[in-house]
């Protein structure tokens, strides 16, 4: 098993640590949803709706204290279009590969490249699940290397039910480019409803982290992550943990310094309107960090490496 996900450094022979990034979006959650006999409830949580779908940036050089970037505005250009749940990484072409929700139809996803993360090019909405009946969306998607196949494995969750979150799945496709992609394939399907999953290999494993999505009078609360394990990231994958973070949360992101023997977990408490840290020695047990501040309203984040003058570019341009 060889698998990718491009981690720069993050710590120099000196031993100073290389800055992270954070891309989010922005959003105050004004109801809580629910599930009773009746059918979805609401249940009123804030006064102040804010809603932002365009790529911000945020960093830290420890992952639990966030600065933003462009005074937590977007940082992309006004054509940009609107998205959530953004997903950057670097490639192997030395650029960074944005995916996200959003394209000109829930049955696409959006995508759009950059050598420098101020300039981006190539955006277009990606048809990945247009040809599957009764898909309903194309949620959180992100992708990893795989230096078995030489390509890319993009995953995503998919809903099949009424409203978008129910029967939903992980869904995958295969694309070297980010042009043309294979079939859409279920990747990893429990027997229950999940969205938000995210991919770390480590050692001779694959590590998949999800959000549980069951919730209301039928299964109760959980919307928490689990873990799930593979020898391989086509799978076949199999559950090795109850919940990790509390409930209700989700868009976990996984991260460790070089030379360190703790993974860092983050996730987005959205009900809540704040973020979460857990720290791990092993990916399976999880202890929550106190001490973290994120970018207010901060939502659905993903966290990748850059270098020192990567991260001089970004605060000379946009500020902060």
């Amino acid at each position: 098993m060889t698998a990718s996900n491009q981690h720069i450094p993050t710590q120099a022979t000196n031993g100073e640590p290389f800055p992270w990034l954070l891309a989010y979006f922005r959003q105050i959650y004004t109801h809580r949803v629910d599930l009773a006999p009746d059918g979805v409830q609401l249940f009123p949580l804030s006064d102040h709706e804010l809603l932002v779908e365009a790529l911000h940036l945020a960093y830290s050089y420890d992952g639990r204290h966030w600065r933003p970037l462009n005074r937590n505005e977007p940082i992309a250009a006004p054509n940009y279009g609107r998205i959530r749940d953004p997903f950057v990484r670097r490639g192997q072409d030395g650029n960074f590969h944005l995916l996200a929700t959003g394209g000109n139809d829930r049955t696409h996803l959006f995508y759009a490249r950059s050598s420098d993360l101020i300039h981006w090019n190539d955006q277009r909405s990606v048809p990945v699940m247009a040809d599957v009946p009764q898909a309903r969306n194309v949620w959180a998607p992100e992708f990893i290397f795989d230096g078995e196949q030489n390509n890319y494995l993009v995953f995503w969750s998919s809903s099949f039910g009424r409203h978008g979150w129910d029967d939903s799945r992980i869904w995958g496709a295969r694309t070297e480019d980010f042009c043309t992609f294979s079939e859409p394939q279920v990747l990893f399907d429990p027997g229950f409803t999940v969205i938000d999953a995210t991919i770390v290999p480590h050692a001779d494993a694959v590590y998949m982290f999800f959000k549980d999505e069951r919730f209301g009078h039928v299964h109760g609360e959980h919307r928490y992550i689990q873990v799930a394990k593979a020898p391989r990231l086509a799978g076949p994958y199999t559950i090795v943990t109850d919940a990790v973070t509390p409930s209700i949360t989700e868009g976990p992101a996984v991260i460790r310094p070089v030379d360190s023997d703790r993974w860092f977990l983050m996730y987005d408490h959205c009900m809540d309107n704040c973020y979460g840290v857990s720290v791990s020695h092993d990916l399976l047990h999880w202890q929550i960090v106190d001490d973290a501040n994120f970018p207010p309203n901060a939502r659905h984040g993903s966290v990748f490496g850059v270098t020192e003058a990567e991260l001089a570019r970004l605060r000379n341009h946009f500020g902060e």
